[in-house]
């Protein structure tokens, strides 16, 4: 059908870890052991498979950390073209991580080295991080983006706690609030997803230390400095044409329009300028996701 860029829907592409399989030798649990390497080497064989599809369809995916202690993975990503990877890396410090419950994932420097591992091996991270976390001070914020940069991310998100249901965030928060009458359009704030869009707090959850709107003011900052256009074109040296750097440049500046003017904007009337420079700038972006069908396929 001439689709170039697709998208693998898992929540994580790494499903065994080396610990996994540490821990079942170490129970002597055979039948876990080998569960667990059937299910590897069954994504083994996906990725063989698809290394044998047209060598212009482009794969991205999503994976946690701890794929970057495994090469032998990493390297069949490359030959299967799965260029690219969401990873949730949430916070730069240990403190962050804990309120997260990803104490598995790295911090400082050991987390820049698993960071370039991944582009290394030709795998280009998304990386994604939380504000608004109870740990977060003001210079987190200078510190994920400075970070953001020293570890050579591709791209990267940055999103503001948001509560749930089914979460652990939300199961406080909601616990907290149950005395709070606090309604929007006459619907209760821990009921947020129901609110009008145009209604919404940008933050919901009461931080010890920043405000709302500090906090806000702070993530729309580090959007704007992780996309400043002299630093789009750094990070656009991944691709080696003219033609693909300048592609790198609108798909970068579109991702930002579409995810922090309109996600986090302070008004409606700044949030319809974003979707309007959105659309303009996804014009020509659409020709660069197309290619010629294959019907014949086999």
């Amino acid at each position: 059908m001439g689709f170039r860029f697709i998208a693998l829907a898992d929540d994580n592409f790494y499903p065994v870890t080396f610990e996994d399989m540490t821990l079942a030798r170490r129970q002597n649990a055979q039948h876990r052991l080998d569960q667990l390497q059937a299910i590897r080497d069954e994504r083994f064989e996906l990725m063989g498979r698809l290394a044998e599809l047209p060598e212009d369809m482009v794969f991205f995916t999503q994976i946690t950390m701890e794929a970057a202690e495994d090469s032998e993975f990493l390297d069949a990503m490359r030959r299967a073209r799965i260029r690219g990877a969401l990873v949730g890396i949430e916070s730069v410090t240990p403190e962050g991580l804990k309120a997260v419950h990803k104490q598995f994932n790295s911090a400082g420097k050991d987390l820049v080295h698993r960071l370039r591992t991944f582009r290394q091996h030709g795998v280009h991270v998304l990386g994604s991080f939380i504000f608004g976390l109870p740990t977060d001070r003001p210079d987190t914020f200078q510190a994920t983006v400075a970070l953001a940069a020293e570890a050579d991310l591709t791209f990267a998100q940055f999103v503001l706690l948001t509560p749930f249901p089914g979460t652990v965030d939300f199961q406080r928060w909601e616990k907290l609030m149950e005395t709070d009458p606090t309604r929007i359009a006459g619907i209760p704030l821990t009921r947020h997803w129901l609110i009008p869009q145009a209604l919404r707090p940008k933050v919901y959850m009461s931080h010890p230390s920043m405000s709302g709107e500090e906090i806000r003011r702070r993530t729309q900052d580090v959007w704007d400095r992780f996309y400043t256009l002299r630093l789009i074109w750094k990070r656009s040296r991944c691709v080696k044409s003219l033609r693909g750097r300048l592609a790198f440049v609108l798909i970068s500046k579109l991702y930002r329009q579409m995810y922090a003017n309109t996600g986090i904007a302070t008004d409606s009337a700044r949030g319809n300028r974003a979707g309007r420079w959105a659309r303009w700038l996804a014009k020509p972006c659409l020709r660069l996701f197309q290619a010629p069908p294959m019907p014949e396929l086999s």
